[in-house]
């Protein structure tokens, strides 16, 4: 009976090995981590273990740190904050893979008045670890399109969705920024795209295309009945009818820029869109929403990862491939084949669960 269990546990130790082995180059994905509690601390070292060494690279898609970004020099909060973001690189910098953040609203103040001043404090923090694998991309508030290159057949083009959503004024005198205007930034990103034609590009920013979630304008039954329950997750008064009339006023009267309703998010969509439409070989991954979401529109691909510290509700709807509102993260595997394998990992039991896998061929 033992040596038949050491046989089969030989026998799954090389079916990991072979699996690993077609693997060329992975990226993982978590976006929303930005707050220390019992399930981000589980899943972050245990997604470090998924680091396939000298073959992986790590990207936090935002809201790295919750509630309004890093705090400022001699602020109370700066130490606090500063271990919010070493939760999330530690782990993978122990591994040994490189770690890229990309800012989100909550990192530009919450999209308030101190903005600029603490996005460029947390890329100064992680610029003070003195370590060229831990970077904040593009860093000291710019809006900068950032190629990365993965590999021969992979890159990533990450961006900062929030300088185009931040209503306050964010002119960056004392930084040279290669783009200063939203003309100049999608210049940048069709130079950067059509010096990859041949290539599995990832578009990595905070805000998706595309979402099923709160900010996408789908509410679930219980933020109708408990709508509290969006402002602090243990509010559970039950307020049916203004539950009702919230997400009305929040797409109308008290419209807000980091929703898809609103026009400047709009425009964001449209312009970014138009970069890349035509280009075969394609996936938006983005955060923002907090729930796990893969979803196919036509011929284009949207992964929704930002349950990296907290989880919402999201509605059904035909293009979704996937869903979960439980808290994980997303892998995106380059493998021997040029196909680009995804696989999404849930939360489960004080582990992860490996819990949906797709394939996309590389289209010529």
């Amino acid at each position: 009976m033992l040596k038949f269990i050491h046989i089969v546990l030989l026998s799954f130790s090389m079916t990991q090995v072979i699996a690993q082995d077609s693997v060329l180059n992975r990226v993982i994905f978590i976006g929303d981590a930005g707050e220390i509690n019992f399930k981000q601390e589980t899943i972050i070292p245990l997604a470090a273990d998924l680091i396939l060494k000298g073959r992986t690279t790590v990207m936090f898609l935002g809201d790295n740190i919750y509630p309004r970004g890093m705090g400022l020099p001699g602020d109370q909060e700066e130490v606090e904050t500063a271990e919010i973001l070493r939760s999330q690189y530690e782990p993978m910098r122990a591994k040994g893979a490189p770690v890229y953040f990309i800012p989100g609203n909550h990192d530009w103040d919450r999209s308030g008045k101190d903005g600029l001043a603490k996005i460029r404090a947390q890329g100064d923090y992680l610029a003070q670890q003195n370590d060229s694998l831990l970077r904040l991309i593009p860093a000291n508030g710019c809006p900068d399109p950032i190629e990365i290159p993965i590999s021969d057949q992979m890159v990533i083009i990450a961006y900062d969705s929030e300088w185009w959503l931040f209503p306050y004024k964010k002119d960056n005198p004392n930084h040279e920024c290669a783009c200063n205007s939203e003309v100049e930034v999608l210049a940048k990103l069709k130079n950067i795209l059509d010096k990859n034609q041949d290539k599995m590009v990832l578009v990595a920013s905070h805000h998706p295309m595309q979402s099923f979630g709160i900010h996408g304008g789908h509410y679930s039954l219980k933020d109708h009945l408990f709508p509290l329950t969006l402002i602090n997750k243990s509010l559970y008064l039950p307020l049916p009818v203004i539950g009702s009339l919230y997400p009305l006023l929040r797409s109308t009267a008290f419209s807000n820029a980091e929703d898809m309703r609103h026009p400047t998010y709009k425009r964001l969509k449209q312009s970014i869109g138009k970069v890349f439409e035509g280009h075969p070989n394609y996936i938006y991954v983005a955060g923002h929403d907090h729930g796990l979401q893969f979803i196919k529109n036509r011929d284009q691909y949207q992964i929704v990862s930002g349950s990296g510290a907290k989880s919402s509700a999201i509605k059904n709807n035909k293009k979704l491939l996937y869903k979960n509102a439980k808290q994980g993260f997303v892998a995106v595997d380059m493998m021997l084949d040029r196909s680009t394998r995804i696989t999404y990992y849930r939360y489960d039991n004080h582990g992860i669960k490996e819990d949906f896998v797709y394939c996309i061929p590389l289209r010529k």
